[in-house]
């Protein structure tokens, strides 16, 4: 039997949710209470890509006066976790197992832009990556999460 490679799992280009199912997560995303708290937002998401933008705040920032390094770790997983969402099936959820962050370069202020890709789909587990930019487009942080694909009718906690 001869499977469309457009619907191979193993691929970045693999199954992606609808559109009113990608729209659906966005809202949810951009209305719960931590994106609102941690002033995020998903931008865009579709083809195992994304946007979102973290508008700096003091609260984000750490005593020298720079962004904490745990809200660009939180930026980036957003990034990386929204992007193989849009690679989700029906059924399937997902949580970070591991996550890998380069800081580049101190942040002060601005907005933040990252923007998130899917490198691997499989059947349980995906990788994807990201760069976060400042409002002048340099790049201040890259990273890559690992994520363990589950259906929802599995039981246990979930992550991010």
């Amino acid at each position: 039997m001869t499977r469309d490679d457009s619907q191979r799992p193993d691929t970045p280009e693999g199954p992606e949710q609808g559109r009113e199912t990608v729209e659906d997560m966005t809202a949810m995303l951009n209305a719960s209470a931590v994106y609102r708290h941690l002033n995020m937002r998903v931008l865009n998401a579709a083809g195992g890509r994304s946007r979102v933008r973290l508008t700096v705040a003091e609260d984000h920032k750490n005593l020298y006066g720079t962004v904490h390094g745990g809200m660009l770790a939180t930026l980036l997983d957003s990034a990386c976790g929204v992007a193989q969402a849009t690679r989700l099936r029906e059924g399937e959820a997902l949580v970070t197992l591991d996550l890998n962050i380069n800081y580049l370069r101190p942040v002060r202020s601005g907005p933040l832009i990252a923007e998130g890709e899917v490198v691997h789909r499989g059947q349980r587990t995906g990788v994807a990556q990201a760069s976060v930019r400042d409002e002048a487009g340099r790049l201040v942080a890259r990273g890559s999460c690992t994520h363990f694909v589950r259906r929802n009718d599995e039981t246990g906690s979930g992550g991010s």
